[in-house]
């Protein structure tokens, strides 16, 4: 059954049902937290963060029909499917965003075999993509003035190899894309600012998304980075605040306004700028790419400023502040923190996000 049939009680059903089954679900996404080497999170934090996730992405989908793009309609079994199937993206996310948090490192474990699940499951549906391989947009923006759409003939008539070349596609430009930032970074800050799992984190989103969401992440992760950013160093008082969190948040955004960020503007006139026209034009797109890297550069300077800002005096007042209230423990937090830098831990593996 389509989503615009199922009327609002039933939605609001199928919603809530959604958010318990995320509730439901997490203890094993801490499970698989645990399995790749990382700290078990919190009590209750995977339940709250899926469930709630859950439940925004089908409220979006459902209600709001986030994803309803004209030419881009899969059959009723394929809408279900993509709804599940985002959802365990998200789930994904969740998890490698609260493994960078904590350990500034994504590892190959979740972000390798969901990549793996991403190509598979678009290769075998034929009908997941939110958005197809490559077509001509103008005429869509034509349309209400006469125009024809014309979608290939071999997307048509071979959904599957369709669905393995978009997921294909989306995998090398994201991972492509972050390795191509990876090595401006260490021209503009001197040192990789972005490590390989920023990288394979990519790969993973574009192969559950296609290659066109994919560079709106781009544009929206360094927005992402400066307010999550900043209210990290206000929590945490880290020298450096791990990029992949911010990649996820703006992956989850596209894929709750999908269809407001490719239809925009939704009643442009003839000949007017649209936002999917740029898809259809090489020169178009050139300059949408451009403008992505160019935003990264601008965040990679930001986060080069940000490393600037002193945090040690207030290390230091805190410290002293500790050993006149306990003056027993000075000598072990002066031996302690000689032997091991600040947050160290020689047992932690190196990181790679």
């Amino acid at each position: 059954m389509p989503f615009s049939q199922l009327g609002v009680p039933l939605a609001l059903l199928v919603i809530t049902t959604s958010g318990v089954l995320g509730v439901l679900f997490a203890p094993s996404l801490d499970t698989m937290v645990v399995r790749v080497g990382a700290d078990r999170p919190g009590k209750g934090w995977m339940a709250t963060g899926l469930g709630l996730g859950w439940v925004l992405l089908s409220m979006a989908v459902i209600l709001g029909g986030c994803q309803q793009i004209p030419y881009v309609q899969p059959d009723p079994v394929s809408l279900w499917i993509r709804l599940g199937y985002h959802g365990v993206l998200l789930a994904l996310l969740l998890m490698a965003t609260w493994i960078d948090l904590r350990h500034t490192e994504i590892p190959d474990g979740i972000t390798i075999p969901g990549t793996l699940i991403g190509v598979a499951a678009a290769t075998l549906s034929g009908d997941l993509q939110m958005i197809h391989l490559w077509m001509d947009w103008n005429p869509v923006s034509e349309q209400l003035h006469g125009g024809n759409v014309v979608i290939p003939e071999w997307i048509r008539e071979h959904r599957h190899w369709h669905g393995l070349a978009w997921s294909t596609a989306g995998m090398a430009c994201g991972g492509g894309l972050t390795w191509l930032v990876r090595a401006v970074s260490r021209w503009v800050l001197g040192r990789e600012a972005l490590g390989l799992g920023d990288v394979t984190l990519m790969a993973m989103i574009g192969s559950f998304v296609g290659w066109q969401p994919v560079l709106f992440i781009f544009l929206l992760a360094p927005f992402c980075g400066i307010v999550v950013g900043v209210l990290a160093r206000m929590l945490t008082n880290r020298p450096f605040v791990p990029y992949g969190p911010f990649l996820a948040t703006a992956a989850a955004l596209v894929l709750l306004a999908w269809r407001w960020i490719w239809l925009f503007p939704h009643d442009a006139p003839r000949g007017g700028f649209a936002v999917r026209n740029l898809f259809g034009d090489a020169v178009s797109l050139a300059i949408l790419s451009g403008s992505s890297l160019a935003a990264f550069c601008g965040l990679l300077a930001i986060v080069r400023l940000y490393g600037t800002i002193p945090v040690r005096g207030r290390r230091l007042r805190e410290q002293g502040e500790h050993r006149a209230t306990h003056p027993d423990s000075s000598s072990i937090s002066e031996s302690s923190t000689s032997s091991e830098p600040d947050g160290a831990n020689p047992n932690r593996p190196a990181s790679s996000s």
